[in-house]
């Protein structure tokens, strides 16, 4: 029996995308079955077979399914490597009637820039054992299957088939074409090994022992290792292999911080002198000699020039993240306003950014790391866990905003339109707005902040400085570099009075930061400390225009007391916090501690926890639109994970330990428990729906 299914494509394709340094990929959406696509869309087909014309109570039978991409297009093995996703398979099938894991075809090495996949170019045929049991009396088993893959060149498209077979009673063997397609999938197959192996983990490297003689293989033979779990091995590293008097050794690069697998197997790939190559399933034993200890696994994992890089290429993408978007403005606006600057101004405007960037940086890991050397347990971002902080950053941004709408002026660069520039504008403002970028960019982080902020705490005080003057520098180049390129700031529009405008519209992203301000305040302090923040604000806002309006010495000391009584009011002890409303879930969320988690495990069970916190907007982003939708949230009840929370918005020694643990500094932070393991896989601090789909499959 063979039947042939083509494949069932989605609504469109998503591109995966990998960035500069291939930390970060998104994954399209899961198919959903039922939407049949021409073959002018198709970009694999695939195909089911049966061993035999029917089946025998009491007997294993084999399915084979082949799946075939189109001429330049790959598809994944079951440990896909730095990217991609293994294929899903869904069988409904009646009782007495069981169908086991794939066995795999051995795979190749995908090399894409500097990542490494595993999979295969062409068609790869996925042996399956069908099970019918002695006591089955039906006449046919119904079958259905729901399959799921993906198939990539450089974009990636999901696939998707839904098939329904009806397999009657039979057993003698089948077409020649069927059996052809037996002969060469198990022809594909690895060979299973009669050799012990021992797999040793350290803390960034790792190595494999393979007890064989060299007469049991060629001494030249060219040798690789396909791990089909992550945490052994950093894929896209060479590996270097020799002789030792024990046997065959393996030495491999490890990622440092990476959780170490319960159970690890894989194959051992053996290339010979004549060019044919063999596979062999290894299942190793399991040695652990990783370091508990936190300090000593950041200071082994990351060589210094790669933490200056990493927090380098993390500020300069701090840029693009949510929580700096009003700055931007801003700074797109002092830009706008540069084309009459003389180039002597507009470069020392930019180094004054950049300095009231990295001055601000300083003087924030200053305190943090005083206050860790009083045992706080702290870390980036640890400011916003201060209610009277975020009150006061609330008030700044009511101020900008004032001033951004003409009701007053403070120096933020570009006041002084028409004017003497130099000596209007001038430095201040450039400062100001470092400064100011700093403050609402800490509660972000950027893709490669989280290991290089990680490292640089556990370090001399040498190394926290530099590194942290990276990411500042980062955080600043593209303003800087742009106050150097006259070209650039010939294609400006030119200055005039719709500047004035453009002004007053820059007030309303200031007002929707500082109402953000007030959410997280709300959290922190409860509901009647944010109503004197509100109050705050209100006197704030009469005191500067009172200011304005009035010369007169009664005026203003009424002035100046309504803006000392604002600031007052933020430091009035009001902390009741409130627990915040979180997004629908169709299943109960615990709330995070080290006991319950431990007991959880203890059971077996399946845990997702997430580390979050309120002023964290990469945070929220996350949760909106991968934690908390609803194709993750029917996952983790199907797979029955539970789902526990650790909130950071306000400090949590217990918290900032686990933190510590897997080497971050601040949230987010994404742990995946699966069942019977004890240790976690640690998801990315991006995340889309697909990558969390594709973790919770691959356990």
């Amino acid at each position: 029996m063979r039947v042939r299914y083509t494949k069932v494509s989605l609504k469109g394709p998503m591109h995966l995308i990998k960035t500069v340094c291939s930390l970060l990929f998104f994954l399209a959406l899961p198919a959903h079955a039922g939407e049949l696509y021409s073959d002018a869309y198709s970009h694999s087909t695939m195909q089911i077979a049966l061993e035999t014309d029917g089946f025998s109570a009491g007997e294993q039978h084999w399915l084979a399914i082949t799946i075939e991409p189109k001429s330049g297009w790959h598809t994944y093995w079951r440990n896909p490597g730095d990217s991609g996703a293994a294929p899903l398979f869904t069988w409904s099938v009646p009782n007495g009637v069981t169908v086991g894991s794939p066995v795999y075809p051995v795979p190749e090495t995908l090399p894409l820039g500097p990542l490494m996949n595993y999979g295969y170019h062409g068609n790869s045929t996925l042996l399956f054992p069908l099970s019918v049991g002695g006591d089955f009396l039906d006449n046919t088993i119904p079958v259905s299957l729901v399959a799921e893959w993906l198939v990539c060149e450089i974009e990636c498209v999901p696939q998707v088939a839904e098939i329904t077979l009806q397999i009657p009673q039979g057993g003698g063997v089948v077409s020649s074409e069927t059996a052809a397609t037996f002969l060469t999938g198990r022809s594909k197959l690895p060979e299973p090994s009669y050799w012990d192996s021992n797999f040793t983990f350290s803390n960034d490297f790792s190595e494999l022992l393979v007890f064989a003689d060299k007469l049991d293989l060629e001494k030249n033979a060219q040798v690789y290792f396909f791990p089909d779990h992550e945490g052994a091995v950093s894929y896209a590293a060479p590996q270097e292999w020799y002789w030792t008097e024990f046997g065959l050794k393996g030495s491999f690069v490890r990622d440092p911080g990476s959780p170490v697998p319960a159970a690890l197997g894989g194959l051992l790939k053996v290339t010979f002198n004549d060019g044919t190559s063999t596979a062999y399933e290894l299942t190793p034993t399991l040695t652990n000699n990783v370091r508990e200890d936190t300090k000593t696994l950041g200071a082994a994992g990351m060589p210094v020039w790669q933490a200056l890089l990493f927090a380098l290429l993390g500020g300069l993408i701090l840029n693009l993240m949510p929580c700096v978007f009003p700055v931007l403005s801003l700074k797109a606006f002092a830009l706008i306003s540069a084309n009459y600057k003389t180039q002597a101004n507009r470069r020392k405007e930019g180094w004054a950014y950049t300095f009231g960037i990295w001055s601000s940086f300083m003087i924030i890991v200053g305190v943090l790391l005083l206050l860790r050397s009083t045992g706080a347990a702290i870390g980036w971002g640890f400011q916003l866990q201060e209610p009277m902080f975020i009150g006061f950053l609330g008030l700044l941004m009511v101020l900008v905003s004032l001033s951004l709408a003409g009701v007053f002026y403070i120096r933020l660069g570009f006041e002084g339109i028409g004017q003497t520039h130099a000596s209007r504008e001038g430095l201040v403002g450039s400062f100001s707005k470092g400064v100011l970028a700093t403050l609402v960019a800490t509660p972000c982080t950027a893709p490669l902040m989280a290991p290089a902020i990680g490292f640089a705490l556990t370090q001399p005080i040498v190394i926290v400085f530099s590194v942290f003057s990276a990411l500042a520098f980062g955080l600043a180049l593209p303003f800087l570099l742009l106050s150097y390129s006259d070209t650039l700031v010939k294609l400006m529009p030119r200055p005039g009075i719709w500047m004035e405008k453009v002004k007053h519209g820059l007030a309303f992203p200031m007002l929707l930061t500082a109402a953000w301000l007030v959410y997280i305040y709300t959290i922190q302090a409860g509901a009647q400390a944010t109503l004197f923040l509100l109050v705050a604000m209100v006197l704030l806002s009469f005191g500067v225009w009172l200011w304005q309006q009035t010369t007169s010495m009664l005026g203003r000391i009424v002035a100046v007391a309504a803006v000392a009584a604002s600031i007052l009011l933020i430091t009035v002890p009001l902390h009741t916090p409130q627990s915040p409303d979180r997004l629908n879930s169709p299943h109960t969320e615990l709330v995070y501690s080290e006991e319950a988690l431990a007991e959880l495990l203890r059971e077996d069970k399946s845990v997702f926890v997430y580390f979050t916190a309120e002023w964290c907007i990469t945070c929220k982003v996350n949760e909106q639109v991968a934690l908390f939708t609803d194709d993750v949230q029917n996952e983790l009840v199907a797979q029955e994970i539970l789902l526990m929370k650790g909130d950071w918005t306000n400090r949590n020694a217990e918290i900032a330990a686990v933190l510590a643990k897997y080497d971050r500094a601040g949230v987010p932070l994404y742990l995946y428990f699966p069942k019977g393991e004890k240790s976690a896989k640690v998801l990315p601090e991006i995340l889309t729906k697909n990558i969390i789909l594709e973790y919770l499959a691959n356990s």
